[in-house]
């Protein structure tokens, strides 16, 4: 073996070596905080398992109404189902939310995300679509709305929530690009309440769950303890869950042996 080849060898190493210590920190920093990550891969069953470290398996609340989703599988919502997840401590803090979301927009008002303390202002956790296509982040009588129009009827649409505490600011942002951004008038404060996606349990109306139900698709539920940024927002939004660096590193070494 003369020295062009020992060079080459040693090249491609290195270059192994970078390329999958990338690979595991890409993976690090996108679970940083991560405490939800719903992918609705299972197609079966009444259980919807969190891909995220913190174990917040969620169960469905009605029919199973599995679907394909935008990134692998997905769940119907009829308005007479909920997935719920326990109580993810989201008060007095940053915070993200991020989905994709197909709507019917059937109702004025449907409810795609929510947890309820109370029926007071700041106790109440509630992200929803209008009929009219506006998005709404709302901790109860403190609500950010983008304008109009901003989400069509029976298509995929990103919509992520990134709440500042520490700046008391909030954003809303469509398919990654920033639709309404505002002042919150205090902290997000509930700190009780099952985390349900499709609908909104405000025990006052007498309705359960089916308060603002949701009726559409949803797929690819993520929730951090923490801000996102717009590259992070953009990069998760186009990323399947779990982050698989250890599928990388099969695939790069796969590669290798067939010589690249």
């Amino acid at each position: 073996m003369n020295f062009k080849t020992k060079l080459n060898g040693y090249y491609v190493i290195c270059l192994v070596t970078l390329t999958l210590s990338v690979s595991c920190l890409a993976a690090q920093e996108f679970e940083k905080d991560l405490v939800l990550a719903l992918t609705f891969d299972e197609g079966a069953g009444n259980t919807v398992k969190d891909k995220s470290a913190a174990n917040n398996d969620a169960q469905i609340d009605g029919n199973a109404n599995w679907i394909t989703g935008k990134i692998g599988g997905g769940f119907q919502f009829d308005g007479k189902t909920w997935v719920v997840a326990p109580h993810i401590s989201l008060n007095d803090r940053d915070f993200t939310v991020q989905l994709w979301v197909k709507t019917q927009r059937i109702n004025d008002q449907e409810v795609v995300f929510s947890q309820y303390e109370s029926n007071a202002k700041n106790l109440s956790l509630h992200l929803r679509v209008y009929q009219t296509g506006m998005v709404r982040l709302g901790f109860y009588s403190n609500d950010l709305d983008s304008q109009g129009g901003i989400i069509e009827k029976n298509q995929w649409h990103n919509l992520t929530f990134v709440v500042d505490d520490s700046d008391k600011t909030r954003q809303i942002y469509v398919d990654g690009n920033l639709v309404a951004n505002g002042v919150s008038d205090g902290s997000y404060l509930g700190a009780t309440g099952d985390t349900i996606i499709g609908g909104w349990d405000r025990v006052d109306k007498g309705v359960g769950k089916a308060y603002q139900a949701y009726m559409g698709s949803v797929d690819e539920v993520r929730v951090w303890q923490r801000l996102l940024e717009e590259d992070e927002i953009i990069a998760s939004m186009n990323t399947a869950m779990p982050v698989d660096s250890k599928g990388k590193i099969t695939t790069i070494w796969a590669q290798i042996k067939r010589g690249f």
